[in-house]
């Protein structure tokens, strides 16, 4: 008699078989070993095999069909392609030219899509260079404006009233440089800045502090000195404080 695989209860069991099972899950399995060389096993494995290798080869069938139909136009018949593709009523230059005008269409839903794909892309592109050149810009000229003795406090405005001058220019390997567009050609924004102080930017100039400044000598703006021009560019700041104050200079 063949023993049962499982069993509910051991009670059907014979008393000397009861060792060869396990209890597990709500019942009884019978305790094999090589479970997978039995016959029953084999046989179910190599069913198994078979059904996952007919579902890769209907998922491949899938992934082409989709590829194809993907770029069909919405009106589509594909009752319509058959006839048409027999010759089944109809002159064949009529039918030919209806697989055409559906060709057409299928390519004209193409140029839309790729369009469009490429637009968004433009777009991306516009915006991060947009917002580099805009980075460049201020960067430059705020640390020109600073370094010809801008006041801080009138920071904001004086970029604010050059931002509009400034432009940049890409090179062929891609680098960036800000520059300025004058009647003598385009210049660095710190030779503009340093041109546009001498003048227009005057106002925006930091006031020399301590003696000689406004109050004492009835220097307007309080920017040159006896001591030197303290409102300068760098330089000219550099030498001021060492005309006014040797001892530093010495040091």
């Amino acid at each position: 008699m063949a023993l049962k695989a499982f069993v509910e209860s051991l009670d059907s069991v014979d008393e000397a078989l009861r060792d060869h099972y396990t209890e597990r899950d709500g019942g009884f399995h019978l305790a094999l070993e090589d479970f997978g060389k039995h016959y029953g096993a084999v046989s179910l494995k190599s069913t198994l095999n078979k059904v996952n290798k007919d579902k890769e080869t209907l998922a491949a069938k899938v992934t082409e069909l989709e590829g194809k139909v993907e770029n069909l136009p919405d009106d589509f018949d594909p009752d319509e392609w058959t006839r048409l593709k027999a010759g089944e009523g109809g002159k064949p230059d009529e039918a030919v030219q209806a697989l055409k005008d559906q060709h057409a269409r299928a390519v004209e839903a193409l140029k839309a899509k790729h369009a469009k794909d490429l637009a968004e892309k433009d777009a991306l592109i516009g915006e991060r260079d947009g917002y580099i050149d805009r980075t460049l810009i201020d960067g430059g000229l705020k640390d020109a404006l600073l370094d010809v003795g801008v006041n801080p406090d009138l920071l904001d405005g004086a970029l604010a009233s050059l931002r509009g001058n400034v432009k940049v220019q890409k090179a062929d390997d891609g680098g960036r440089a800000a520059l300025v567009e004058t009647d003598l050609g385009d210049v660095p924004v710190t030779d503009f800045v340093k041109e546009w102080a001498g003048g227009k930017g005057k106002a925006y100039l930091g006031k020399a502090t301590g003696p000689g400044g406004e109050g004492n000598n009835g220097n307007r703006g309080g920017i040159k000195t006896q001591g030197g021009d303290f409102g300068g560019d760098k330089t000219a700041r550099t030498k001021a404080i060492a005309s006014k104050f040797p001892e530093l200079a010495q040091n």
